[in-house]
């Protein structure tokens, strides 16, 4: 124990005062003759004896009481660890946790309100002399810096919550990088924040002997959260006309069970399509929004519901562009009958544009307005013809080649090298396909299941066709060898047959599965790039099917004339762009190259701060003794008190208080003795 005013306790010579007043007793007693006192001896005895007992506790009580007082004056306290301190000589780093779920609320009101007033509480409570940090979830440059009392002030009274979430144990660790270079004895860093579960990563802490951290959490009264996760589409491609299938999936962090809840989707501003659904608690539900495509172009989106107090996460932006037709290439003539096939599949539908090109009269010029370029039949494949249609793949397009019964197998060799696969002898060996790759994305969308009794196609007459390391082999065969693969070349697909189209190479052009397959190759020429991304902390936005020309930096433009330049990334797997840190609100963007609109984005921000499940101060403490952390403790009073819980934290517990009591317990236990003795 110690003394903030250790001069007051020259004034317990004052004891000294009662005590002489009670060995040198001024009061006299008069003798009285009394004839026969045998019979009053033991009542005297007893009488004084009890008196004299009872002056000495009156005179213990006075005595305690004024020592109380005295030692009250003089202000005792039990020494913290870092002991007392004096001005200028403390660094203190204020952590205010501004991601989206301090939205929340409690009794008090909202958490980030709260944050920043105390924070500011933490401020006052120091000296105007001591260097402060004002530190968020941002980590920007200019918040490593120490700053003046009034400077912090305003810095903490600016913060607003934004998109970035950071693990407690980064922020520590950023906070002792501007503490160290601060040449302060003492070092103390404080972290507002709610605790939350998905950044309280305890594991991660360490002790700190040179900087003192305080935790001063803030509780929610209510971790419900009603959130939409993810958005995607039922089919690969957007087309006119075409009825589209939204899937949207909702998760339900709160503890109760909601029904009727209402969903809307609009569309370029427009109101398209709206849904209610049931979740029960801590589930996910997927509901489905049904619209048709009525233009084509780019279009942006919103899904929303409707869920407070937290609503960062109640909208997701989409943005997607519409095809008018799919253009579909036949380069054919060598086995007119398995031309009509193909044909058959794309001539009945509005949706392509189908032509076809004898493959001795091939329009190199034409391939560059096609999505899908059919070669079937082919006898023999030259090198020019193998070179164009692969240069027409690397630039986004997909190319399907189904051999003749009897091909010009050197011409083959050569044109499938460039495709990076080998093409081997020919086998007459009937067999029938065994399996379909549902894993891959190809026919993922399209069979959820395979049922074993299904009827596969057989096949007659093959070549042994063997695919590069990257490809994907979709249809294999009993013999384990590839019937039809996908080799990515570029942006785009090249899809090898093994076999003929014709009766002699086996059913295949006239099972379902050839008809799908088909489909599926156009549907997927063009890639139609991600519906959303996700922003917060470096985003890598991957551009796919769009081309940036020229060396002039393209702009991402938004709303209210937001403007600026990405960093651009050329990869040999395409062209992405890069957000580093910036501040940018939800919503969709145009990527513009000049004076065109390259692609229209949809920025989103992370769903993991949708969960708001938290630690509450015992079960941190708990975390904290577990994992054998000293150096880090919880203040778990806020408001009026905050203050003088800090000085606490710097002075120690103080005592004076229990002193004031005491004595006048004492004082009362003196004035009981007395009206007693009489």
């Amino acid at each position: 124990m110690a003394f903030l005013y250790p001069n007051f306790l020259w004034a317990l010579t004052a004891l000294a005062i009662p005590v002489i007043i009670h060995l040198f007793q001024l009061r006299r007693f008069k003798r009285i003759e009394f004839p026969n006192v045998q019979f009053l001896q033991e009542v005297t005895q007893q009488t004084r004896s009890r008196k004299k007992v009872r002056h000495w506790l009156v005179l213990l009580a006075r005595l305690l009481a004024l020592a109380s007082i005295v030692l009250a004056f003089a202000q005792p306290y039990f020494r913290s660890k870092n002991g007392a301190v004096v001005a200028g000589q403390r660094a203190v780093s204020l952590y205010l946790d501004d991601s989206w779920s301090m939205d929340g609320q409690n009794g008090a009101g909202r958490l980030l309100d709260q944050a920043r007033t105390d924070a500011q509480d933490v401020v006052m409570a120091y000296k105007p002399t001591d260097r402060f940090q004002v530190l968020t979830n941002r980590f920007e440059g200019r918040q490593q810096m120490l700053l003046g009392r009034d400077e912090a002030l305003a810095a903490a009274g600016q913060v607003e919550v934004g998109p970035y979430s950071r693990p407690l144990s980064q922020v520590m660790e950023r906070q002792r990088e501007a503490l160290a270079r601060s040449e302060a004895p003492v070092k103390k860093a404080f972290l507002f924040t709610d605790l939350q579960r998905a950044v309280t990563d305890v594991e991660q802490w360490s002790n700190d002997s040179a900087v003192q951290t305080v935790i001063v959490p803030l509780e929610a009264a209510s971790a419900d959260n009603l959130a939409i996760d993810s958005v995607w589409f039922g089919n690969p491609v957007r087309r006119m006309g075409q009825v589209e299938q939204l899937n949207v999936r909702v998760r339900n962090y709160g503890s109760l069970a909601l029904h009727n809840v209402p969903l809307k989707l609009g569309i370029d501003g427009r109101q398209r399509a709206m849904a209610t659904f049931g979740i029960g608690p801590g589930a996910q539900v997927d509901t489905v929004l049904n619209f048709t495509n009525d233009s084509p172009g780019f279009h942006t989106g919103t899904v929303e519901i409707d869920d407070r107090p937290i609503t960062f996460d109640n909208v997701m932006h989409i943005a997607y562009r519409t095809t008018g037709k799919l253009h579909v290439l036949l380069l054919g003539g060598g086995d007119p009958a398995s031309d009509k096939d193909i044909e058959a599949v794309f001539r009945g539908d509005s949706a392509y544009a189908f032509s076809t090109q004898p493959y001795r009269q091939v329009d190199l010029a034409s391939l560059a307005s096609q999505d899908l370029v059919v070669l079937n039949g082919l006898p023999d494949l030259s090198s020019g013809l193998a070179g164009a249609v692969r240069e027409f793949a690397e630039g986004g397009g997909s190319v399907a080649i189904f051999p003749a019964d009897r091909v010009d197998e050197p011409s083959y060799r050569g044109a499938l090298s460039q495709f990076s696969a080998g093409m081997g002898v020919r086998d007459t060996a009937a067999m029938r396909v065994e399996r379909i790759d549902l894993r891959a994305p190809f026919y993922r969308d399209v069979f959820n299941s395979m049922p074993a009794n299904v009827d596969l196609p057989l096949v007659r007459t093959r070549y042994a066709i063997t695919p590069g390391p990257a490809a994907e082999v979709l249809l294999r065969l009993q013999s384990g060898s590839a019937f039809l693969s996908a080799v990515p070349i570029g942006k785009g697909r090249a899809y090898l047959c093994a076999a003929p189209l014709g009766a002699a190479g086996g059913n295949f052009s006239g099972h379902a599965l050839f008809v799908t397959s088909l489909l599926r190759m156009a549907e997927l020429a063009r890639p139609a790039g991600a519906l959303y991304h996700i922003i917060g902390g470096e985003a890598v936005v991957t551009l796919e099917g769009v081309d940036l020309p020229g060396e002039a930096p393209p702009q991402l433009k938004g709303a209210g004339g937001m403007a600026l330049i990405p960093e651009v990334r050329r990869t040999l797997g395409g062209i992405s762009i890069v957000l580093h840190d910036e501040d940018i609100a939800p919503g969709t963007y145009a990527l513009t190259a000049g004076s065109d609109t390259a692609a229209l984005l949809a920025l989103n921000l992370p769903r993991k701060e949708g969960d708001l499940g938290a630690y509450s101060p015992e079960q941190l403490k708990e975390e904290l003794a577990k994992h054998g952390i000293t150096s880090i403790t919880l203040l778990d009073k806020t408001g009026n008190e905050l203050a003088a819980d800090l000085k606490s934290l710097d002075q120690g517990t103080k005592l004076w208080k229990w002193f004031i009591a005491a004595a006048l317990l004492f004082l009362m236990l003196e004035v009981l003795l007395i009206r007693t003795s009489r």
